[in-house]
Formats: structure tokens, C-alpha cells, sequence
């Protein structure tokens, strides 16, 4: 989903609860736990490991992660690969000493679009690493200048070996709705070709699925809410979308919140609005859109039942199935002080095409790993058949798998 974001005070709660039930809401499709990878399977090759980050294979079978071996300021990282049939580790490889996330920043790692390759974002630099061996095969540079620049933020094309790395200088934490301006450089990470490079206005947060398009935030807000602009690899805006989100009680100058997209295929976007709200406590949106970038054209518009979006987007690379995060919560208990009533996050599950609709609600507590309310720890990762699912769970990850009858189904 691509892009860090500003989560409210009642959103962070949920990075603290436990995931429990795990059974479809729905009959349509179900997903069931298969796999635990936490410290247990970790400790035999890293000392008190801590998981910064994580992503899943393409095919589903391993999962890739930064780890710290230890609490300790500089204490050495590992990127670590684990078998998930077999719960064990694979290969690993000591990176050197770790960052302290700062910014709403934190390190990356991410599969590239044909597992092949890990490209590994540790807030020192960015490298591409053999999926296999683990060993570095090069460095992803920033760009030139007089002043320091650090990357923040990496995201990959799902169909071509492309990704869109952010750098920029020193980061302070803001706890406010901002944008963040970067140098984007847009590189082919299996061979170390530069494809583009230009100022932004704020870090990526998707791209299209043959490497040709970008998305991030725009810094002009539209009716409360920051637009999702489209930009070419030479850093031309194509696009503004909003998704026809919008604040309704707010000062139309001042941006309240931000619509989130990730591309599906080559020209579309899946828009929803993020978890921030107005002071009635209400959010830009309700729903999920899928929208054209040339037109601007919504091709199809979903409500899920009691919707609360988060800006937590997942898509598998086959574009089949996407995954949104959702944590209902009545507007006035989001503006009166006092206990937030019972409810539980849920993860989405929609088939795509034509046109969507959800076909399962897995609940979810503990939404999370250690260093909480970081998009890393909260954003879901999919398999490119959508048939496998991790999640941050616990200080760990979860690993669910559909079940074979409802698989055969689909």
C-alpha cells in the first residue's frame, strides 16, 4: 500500500489485540492458519530476534524477513528466508547494524515480481539480494547532491522487476497528516538499469503492474482530502484522482486525510480512503473503487457491510484478488472521550474482474509486530494466485491458506 501513513489514536488500539477467529465470515470463500513464523523458529540462527519486516513469496511458499537480534541501538540485522511447510529457516545473512525507525519510517524488505530477487530497504541503503542465496548482487544508489539522502520507502512492480525507491533526508516524527518530499528513482533491480528519476511530492505508494506508472499523495488538498496523483517514470503527473472521497465538515483548504490506491493491471486503481476522519468522526469514504487513470472513470464502486477503511491495500499480482483492511467504528465514538465500543479489524477478501465483491471477513486481533502502528507491521501480503495469505500477527506472522473446497470453487 505502498506509502507511510498518520494513523489516529483509536486505529493504533488494534496493533494490541490478538487474532483469534480466523474462519470466513462469509460462505462465498475461507482461509484457514497454516503456518506460525515468530521467535520460536527463529532464535536457532538469530539471538532474541525481533521481526521489523516481512513479505511473502510469489508462490506462497517462503517468507522473507528483517530481523533484529535484539533491542540494543545498532544491534546487528539479519535477513532471514523460511521455508513455511517445513517452519524453518533456509538461509540468512547478517546485513550489519540496524536503524532506529524514525520518521514513520521502517526497513523493507520485498520480494520482486518473480521472486528471484529480495530488495531490502534498512534506512541505510537499499540493495537487491538472490532470493536463494541471500547474497548481495548490488546496491540501489541515491541520487546526487549536497545534502544527505537516506531511503525511506521502496514498492515493486507485480508483473516486471521494476521498483520505485524513495530517498530523502532526515526525518522527524510527525504525529500530523503530512506529505514527505523525496527523489524517486524508478530502477530495473534484475539488472541495475536506471528508468527514472525525479522530485516528488511525497513517497510512492504504488505502481502499476508493468513498472510504467507511479502513485503517490499530492500536497494540495481537494476538498479535505489529498488527492492520489499518476506520474510517468520521467516524473510527468498524468492524473489526479480523489475517488469523489471528501470531508464534508472540514476547512476545504486543510487536508484531513488522503485517498490510497493500488494499481490493478496497467491503467487502473483501487481508491479508498484512509483511516483519518472529520471532527463528526467521519471518514472521506465508505467504500472501494476501482478507477481509470486516463478517465478518471469509476469502473466499479463496493460498500462493504460496516466499511471502516485504514488504507491498508493488498493485491496479488495476478490482479484476481485484493485485500483491504477494515475496523468499524460507530462516527460518535470516534469524537466523545471514553471506551471505544467492542470491534474487531477485519481483513477483506475481494475477487476482482469486471466487478468485485467481498467474499470473506477474516477477523483479526493484534494486528501487528513488535514496533507497532507502522505501515509495514499492518499492511497485508498475498500470493500471486491469492491463495495464500500473511499477516502480522502478534509480533510474528500468520500465515492462512485457502481452504482446498472453496479453492476449487474459483
Amino acid at each position: 500500500m505502498t506509502l507511510r501513513l498518520t494513523f489516529c489514536s483509536c486505529l493504533v488500539m488494534a496493533t494490541i489485540m490478538l487474532f483469534t477467529n480466523l474462519s470466513s465470515a462469509q460462505a462465498n470463500i475461507s482461509f484457514t492458519p497454516s503456518a506460525r513464523v515468530d521467535q520460536s523458529s527463529l532464535t536457532s540462527v538469530v539471538s532474541d530476534p525481533i521481526i521489523q519486516s516481512f513479505d511473502l513469496s510469489p508462490d506462497g511458499k517462503t517468507v522473507a524477513l528483517l530481523v533484529v537480534a535484539g533491542s540494543k541501538v545498532g544491534a546487528p540485522l539479519w535477513l532471514v528466508k523460511e521455508d513455511i511447510a517445513a517452519k524453518r529457516v533456509t538461509a540468512s545473512s547478517e546485513l550489519g547494524a540496524s536503524v532506529f525507525p524514525t520518521g514513520g519510517f521502517v526497513p523493507q524488505v520485498v520480494y520482486s515480481s518473480d521472486g528471484r530477487y529480495l530488495v531490502v530497504q534498512d534506512l541505510r541503503s537499499v540493495r537487491v539480494a538472490d532470493s536463494n542465496s541471500l547474497k548481495t548482487i548490488r546496491t540501489i544508489a541515491p541520487p546526487s547532491g549536497k545534502e544527505l539522502q537516506t531511503p525511506l520507502f521502496v514498492v515493486g512492480a507485480s508483473n516486471r522487476n521494476i521498483f520505485a525507491c524513495a530517498f530523502g533526508g532526515e526525518q522527524k516524527f510527525n504525529p500530523r497528516l503530512h506529505t514527505t518530499p523525496v527523489q524517486v528513482e524508478v530502477v530495473d533491480v534484475s539488472s541495475g538499469e536506471s528508468l527514472g528519476s525525479w522530485s516528488a511530492e511525497d513517497v510512492p505508494q504504488s505502481i502499476s503492474s508493468d513498472g510504467n506508472l507511479i502513485a503517490m499523495s499530492s500536497s494540495q488538498p481537494q476538498q479535505g482530502v489529498l488527492p492520489l496523483n499518476v506520474f510517468n517514470t520521467s516524473g510527468k503527473k498524468l492524473a489526479a484522482l480523489t475517488g469523489g472521497f471528501f470531508f464534508k465538515e472540514a476547512d476545504q483548504s486543510k487536508a484531513l486525510g488522503r485517498v490510497v490506491g493500488i494499481f490493478i493491471g496497467k491503467q487502473e486503481l483501487l481508491l479508498t480512503p484512509d483511516e483519518n476522519t472529520d471532527q463528526s468522526g467521519h471518514h472521506s469514504g465508505d467504500s472501494l473503487q476501482l478507477v481509470t487513470v486516463k478517465q478518471a472513470q469509476i469502473q466499479w464502486d463496493i460498500r462493504p457491510r460496516h466499511y471502516g477503511p485504514t488504507g491498508e491495500l493488498a493485491l496479488s499480482s495476478s490482479s484476481t484478488t485484493a485485500l483491504a483492511v477494515s475496523w468499524y467504528l460507530p462516527a460518535p465514538s470516534l469524537v466523545h472521550e471514553g471506551p471505544l465500543p467492542a470491534s474487531t479489524p477485519e481483513l477483506l477478501v475481494l475477487r476482482t474482474g469486471a466487478s468485485a465483491k467481498v467474499e470473506a471477513a477474516l477477523p483479526i486481533h493484534s494486528f501487528g509486530l513488535k514496533v507497532a502502528g507502522w505501515l509495514e507491521n499492518r499492511r497485508p501480503r498475498v500470493s500471486a494466485d491469492g491463495s495464500v495469505i500473511a499477516v502480522a500477527q502478534d509480533s510474528g506472522v500468520t500465515v492462512l491458506t485457502q481452504n482446498a473446497l472453496s479453492a476449487q470453487s474459483h
